[in-house]
């Protein structure tokens, strides 16, 4: 259902087409103005008939002015803009009144057409692409944060200006040198601790080597990780300080790994490396993607206790 009982077609059409009735009587019914009521017959591509019979006489009727010299004074003002001219423009500029334009067209539309001019869409602005430098409107709403006009030019001005040292957004790049091959590269300050390669091509071929033999998250011995005596304790231990759920998509399996937030080979002391703010629960495949380097585990590591 429309908003207003003016915006609706079959309405309209009942009362002006099928009942002859004038967009003014129309107006008085339904609660608005004459003028609304022809920019919805327009709308709905309603055939109108001649304006109502104008009701001030003297200077004072719109229909003082001839249609040709209003139609040429509209096209001044668009020519003197450079653009469409709304209906507010038209009466600051123009020689005669959008009364007059109302009451020999019917609506501002209908000028625009007979003017041969792009139509004003209510509500709507003209902007220009940040990326194509073409024009396009979005509504007026939308105006102070639209900048492109397509995804395509968004992608290319994305792929043009938030890459490196032009990220023009991140004022507070940082300079690393990868783990892998020793280059440098750059990152948002916030990342650091965090980040510790270029690509994910030196990533990768670290992990090869670091991650293999009795090294690799998955090797085992006799079918068991060895970490230590106290491994079995502490392993159950984080399981049920965990709720028995992964800790990251909230899978609770019965089975679930527990995976060392420092990796165990970075301590020489098991008990250490053991401890259940070291430790958090993972399903296989979340754990899998964490010691890949897919995702992050976000640990809650403030509030685990021993």
């Amino acid at each position: 259902m429309p908003d207003s009982p003016w915006q609706d077609k079959d309405r309209l059409y009942e009362l002006y087409v099928e009942g002859g009735l004038s967009a003014a009587a129309i107006g008085e019914e339904l609660g608005c103005s004459d003028v609304t009521v022809l920019d919805w017959l327009d709308r709905h591509d309603i055939p109108t008939r001649d304006p109502d019979p104008p009701r001030m006489t003297g200077e004072n009727n719109p229909r003082s002015v001839s249609k040709d010299d209003l139609l040429a004074d509209y096209k001044r003002v668009a020519e003197e803009l450079d653009k469409t001219p709304t209906q507010s423009e038209y009466d600051e500029l123009g020689e005669y009144s959008s009364q007059s334009i109302q009451s020999h067209y019917g609506t501002m539309g209908a000028i625009q057409d007979a003017a041969s001019l792009e139509r004003l869409r209510k509500g709507r602005v003209t902007l220009e692409c940040e990326a194509c430098g073409d024009e396009y409107s979005v509504k007026h709403a939308e105006k102070d944060k639209s900048r492109f006009c397509s995804r395509d030019c968004l992608g290319q001005w994305m792929s043009e200006n938030m890459t490196g040292k032009n990220n023009r957004y991140d004022y507070n790049q940082t300079e690393f040198t990868c783990e892998r091959c020793g280059e440098s590269y750059f990152r948002a300050a916030s990342e650091e601790g965090e980040t510790r390669f270029c690509s994910q091509e030196c990533l990768v071929e670290w992990r090869s080597r670091e991650y293999s033999g009795e090294n690799h998250p998955r090797w085992k011995d006799n079918g068991d990780y060895y970490r230590g005596p106290n491994w079995h304790r502490q392993r159950a231990k984080a399981r049920e300080r965990d709720n028995h759920a992964c800790q990251n998509c909230g899978r609770d399996d019965s089975e679930l790994d527990v995976h060392h937030i420092i990796p165990f080979t970075q301590f020489d002391d098991y008990e250490r490396a053991n401890r259940l703010q070291n430790l958090i629960t993972l399903c296989d495949s979340c754990h899998s993607n964490v010691e890949w380097g897919n995702i992050t585990v976000q640990s809650k590591l403030g509030t685990f206790s021993e």
